[in-house]
């Protein structure tokens, strides 16, 4: 698939499968400076004409196996990230843990065999908030968005007002948290920062690029996370244990892909609903097993 020209020396690139996991799309920026790519996971064939148009450094958005796979075709390329996601870019096992597979009882050493040479990647420079990279005629804004992981970064272009928002999707499917190190209430945090930045060009790792109503999309992609609130009380007006979850389809219709793991990730997804739900007083946990909380009735004076 080919490349899609956003502005003059900026440039989409479509993953393999249609950007799916385990590939993802990626970002090419070509300054007078300095040649920029943003994640590797859109495999071999279609790293093929940036590699050739040359990289100078590659940034990682963040630290999923699907925005790295294609790292290994430029391994001689510096990485640079988040400070917070460093960790997870070094340490396989660091990776694994916050993901959480130790506990998921997944055999994820076979899961990932066809990646093992990108689960152990040296970072030459991490990255912080606000930070501005000038790459000669164009300018990086780099933008600390967690939730989806500790150190999840976007990436704002102002000369063109163009966002690069990463696994901030903005799919129908909506925001993935389905690992322990991700956080629902910090993925809702910088899904509002990046709606009031009010790009006019919006692309993202798995969908897009977006150039209307994309105010819209960001509002409709938080919304998702109150459905899924919904959907869970929908469920709860009898006790239930969250192993009774297990592969009901509550949030993903189908586990046409991965099914073990999916089905894994779909189980961590209502966990923080549930602890969400709780902190909110609407759900009541009582020796495993999870309830509405019963309405309080006001009585007048």
């Amino acid at each position: 698939m080919e490349m899609i020209e956003l502005a003059p020396d900026i440039y989409y690139i479509p993953g393999k499968n249609q950007s799916r996991f385990p590939y993802c799309a990626c970002f090419y920026l070509k300054g007078k400076n300095m040649r920029v790519l943003i994640d590797a996971g859109m495999g071999t064939r279609n790293m093929a004409p940036v590699k050739k148009m040359g990289i100078d450094v590659l940034l990682f958005s963040h630290c999923h196996i699907d925005h790295r796979l294609t790292q290994q075709a430029i391994a001689d390329v510096p990485v640079w990230c988040h400070v917070k996601e460093e960790p997870f870019f070094r340490d396989k096992e660091k990776l694994f843990s916050g993901i959480g597979f130790s506990r998921s009882g997944i055999d994820v050493n076979h899961l990932f065999k066809n990646a093992s040479g990108t689960l152990n990647i040296e970072v030459a420079r991490t990255l912080t908030d606000s930070e501005r990279i000038d790459l000669g005629g164009l300018t990086l804004e780099v933008l600390h968005t967690p939730g989806h992981t500790p150190g999840h970064l976007a990436f704002y272009i102002p000369e063109h007002k163009l966002l690069f928002s990463a696994d901030i999707d903005l799919t129908p499917f909506g925001p993935f948290y389905g690992h322990d190190f991700a956080d629902i209430e910090d993925f809702i945090k910088s899904i509002e920062r990046l709606k009031q930045i009010k790009a006019k060009i919006v692309a993202t790792g798995h969908a897009g690029p977006f150039d209307h109503g994309i105010s819209e999309k960001f509002e409709a992609y938080r919304k998702i996370i109150d459905l899924r609130d919904q959907q869970l009380l929908s469920r709860l007006d009898k006790p239930r244990t969250l192993e009774w979850f297990k592969g009901r389809n509550l949030f993903y219709s189908t586990y046409p892909d991965y099914p073990d793991l999916i089905q894994w990730f779909e189980l961590v997804h209502i966990e923080k609903h549930l602890a969400r739900l709780a902190n909110m007083g609407k759900v009541v946990e009582n020796s495993g097993h999870w309830q509405r909380r019963a309405k309080r009735i006001e009585h007048g004076a």
